[in-house]
């Protein structure tokens, strides 16, 4: 019998995430489908092997666990290597422009800079955005000013100081505080060619847990609020950052549906980021997402250098003459969903 309550368990909160609820411990489901699936299928055989069932509900009871399963697979299924993409690599490549992109939590307590500058050194993306970055890290990191001139500082000793390097100048730079006034955002502008510059907006808003915020409302803002600019700019367009939020999330899809910009996961593999330190419970919450003009050409997870999140590096090519970014048409109950979750999480930033 013991084994057939925790099954039930196990079934309630494979659904507990579909519900809007935004309270942590019903959003911490959402994090560890692919860890609970994996439990979910020892339970299946426990049962079989151990209880078998002799009893109609018992037999219900099983079905209902592997229905449960196909539906938690299906979930994080499209972003595993098994998926087909969506996009193909491009016959030709003279019209297009590569840059690489790194990001990385580097844990503000982290003090293995070395470890992470070796990292730049080895990769040498053309920008790199760390996360947690307080004035000891951006001390730290000056050495590599030398490669990298163009810098926006935002060093907070909060666990959200934010710090963006490029060999490429920035332009239009602007430093938000969008829903929470101690968790920065950049807005900035990549010259990395003569024509249009590249958008680039890098955001880390803080997860719902029992030590941070307790609901997920100004962290679902804060997304959507970035979705909202996206709809305003141009193409090309890039969002990256420790979202603290999984790929397959309902607010990871409204985000997409509604800039329409593309997630590299997709048919490639889950790259979970966090938590380094612990490999059965990790999924994939530092993303980063594009626009239609740009081919993914590589996306790796990189070593341990001492951080509860691995650092991501990403190689696109930008097409040059693609047309400017179509953003997707909205219906009213989506927009009235977006405006709802913003007010909700703004309100509750304020409390």
């Amino acid at each position: 019998m013991a084994l057939y309550v925790i099954t039930f368990v196990f079934i309630l909160i494979a659904y507990l995430p579909l519900l809007r609820v935004t309270h942590w411990s019903v959003r911490i489901w959402g994090f560890i489908r692919v860890q609970t699936t994996v439990l979910q299928f020892i339970l299946l055989c426990l049962l079989l092997i151990f209880d078998f069932p002799l009893f109609t509900w018992q037999w219900i009871t099983i079905g209902v666990l592997f229905l449960t399963m196909i539906f938690q697979m299906a979930v994080f299924w499209p972003f595993t290597g098994y998926f087909p993409r969506k996009r193909r690599r491009p016959k030709s490549y003279a019209d297009l422009k590569k840059i690489s992109l790194v990001t990385a939590n580097v844990l503000q307590p982290n003090d293995n800079y070395e470890k992470f500058m070796a990292l730049i050194k080895q990769q040498k993306p053309d920008i790199f955005l760390t996360m947690e970055s307080n004035k000891a890290w951006e001390n730290a990191l000056k050495p590599l000013e030398e490669h990298y001139p163009h810098v926006v500082r935002v060093p907070l000793e909060n666990l959200y100081g934010m710090h963006l390097y490029s060999k490429f100048e920035l332009v239009d730079t602007e430093v938000k505080f969008m829903v929470e006034e101690d968790i920065p955002s950049i807005f900035t502008k990549v010259k990395y060619r003569n024509g249009p510059a590249l958008n680039l907006i890098c955001v880390h808003p803080a997860p719902p847990s029992p030590t941070e915020n307790e609901t997920s409302k100004e962290r679902d803002a804060e997304l959507l609020l970035a979705g909202k600019r996206v709809r305003e700019l141009e193409a090309p367009i890039i969002v990256c950052g420790d979202l603290n939020d999984v790929v397959w999330s309902n607010i990871s899809r409204l985000f997409k549906k509604m800039t329409g910009l593309l997630d590299p996961r997709i048919g490639r593999g889950l790259y979970p980021s966090y938590n380094a330190n612990y490999w059965f419970m990790r999924f994939p919450i530092d993303q980063l997402f594009y626009s239609t003009d740009m081919f993914m050409e590589e996306m790796c997870r990189l070593p341990y250098y001492g951080s509860d999140h691995f650092a991501m590096y990403y190689e696109v090519w930008i097409d040059n003459k693609a047309q400017d970014q179509t953003h997707p048409y909205l219906d009213e109950d989506t927009e009235e969903e977006i405006e709802e979750r913003i007010q909700e999480g703004q309100e509750s930033a304020k409390e």
